[in-house]
């Protein structure tokens, strides 16, 4: 075995009778985590080429190999507990060199449920197949229950063939944001419950395949095809965007005087400004907050000044603007953005 501690630029050699190799990386951090990799054969192949063959020595049988590497690696793990941020890496040979079959390494699996029951947030419940309900918006939600106080863990793709993404959930609703679901897009969903008090109570975690960790069953759904695309919101707030009534998916004209467009060049990133001004919802809303931001400034500056100079800055053109505009895009008379 080969004991390998960054930041301390030392390497020792250390033998027990048992094929097994361990890595030991420490960087900084505050937290021992002891995991089985995914790919196992890889992991061995790293370790060689930093030059940490295995013992030769040891029991032929799996379950006594395993035995014997899993005793040795938790001795280990105990004298290094204190080490901030400690990761360990086991892999136990054969004395040929070959690899035993690594589910003897993985602990019995917990008997933990599976939130159940998982239903959508149509009133068909969990549907899978032809007959899984149609949402009429991109921002739905997903629901699944679990005990009193667990977090859960949701896991979502698209069925054609998309990646699985998970996501941490403190309740049990998972609310979709803008950008994650596209208009005319079908997707299934699943959960099972957060393990991180686990680990929490135990920093030696010994990882299990994504398929084995008490998920349950898939549920589909699938978005309108006219739905909202939310994803050209950008970084706007959606709130703002929805105070003003617009649409991210689609453009919006109104006509602007001269004034009005040299108080949007002067308060906005605009840019150029014609008569005649066709933008996104986003676009539209993003100079809104830009002029609203700029009437903010001028009111702050202003109160800074001497009441009697003529110089100072006059929030209410901005202001005025901004009222104007949000008219003319079938808006409030006076949005307030949240505020």
């Amino acid at each position: 075995m080969r004991l390998l501690e960054s930041g301390v630029g030392q390497s020792m050699g250390w033998q027990a009778s048992g094929a097994w190799e361990v890595s030991v990386v420490s960087a900084g951090r505050t937290r021992t985590v002891l995991r089985w990799p995914a790919g196992l054969a890889a992991l061995v192949i790293v370790l060689a080429a930093a030059g940490s063959a295995p013992a030769q020595a040891g029991p032929g049988d799996d379950e006594a190999l395993y035995a014997q590497c899993r005793k040795a690696v938790q001795d280990l793990t105990e004298q290094y507990r204190q080490v901030e941020n400690a990761g360990f890496s086991l892999a136990c040979t054969r004395p040929d060199g070959t690899i035993a079959d690594p589910k003897l390494w993985w602990p019995a699996a917990q008997n933990r449920p599976a939130p159940t029951p998982p239903i959508t947030a149509d009133p068909a419940g969990c549907v899978t197949g032809p007959g899984r309900p149609v949402v009429d918006t991109t921002l739905t939600s997903v629901l699944a229950t679990a005990g009193p106080g667990e977090a859960i863990i949701y896991q979502y793709q698209q069925l054609d063939g998309g990646e699985p993404i998970n996501v941490s959930s403190e309740t049990e609703t998972l609310s979709f944001e803008p950008g994650y679901l596209t208009p005319g897009g079908s997707y299934r969903w699943r959960a099972r419950v957060d393990d991180t008090e686990e680990q929490a109570r135990d920093p030696i975690s010994f990882g299990v395949p994504d398929d084995e960790q008490g998920w349950s069953p898939w549920c589909e759904f699938t978005v309108a095809a006219d739905a909202i695309d939310y994803r050209g919101l950008g970084d706007v707030r959606l709130e703002a965007l929805n105070e003003l009534g617009l649409r991210p998916d689609r453009t919006y004209t109104i006509t602007l005087t001269g004034r009005q467009q040299r108080l949007l060049r002067a308060g906005t990133n605009v840019g150029r400004t014609h008569t005649r001004m066709t933008l996104t919802g986003p676009r539209w809303t993003d100079l809104l907050l830009q002029l609203t931001e700029s009437a903010f400034i001028a009111d702050e500056v202003a109160a800074e000044t001497d009441e009697d100079d003529p110089t100072a800055p006059d929030s209410t053109p901005y202001r005025k603007l901004v009222d104007a505009i949000s008219v003319k895009l079938g808006g409030p008379h006076h949005p307030q953005f949240g505020g």
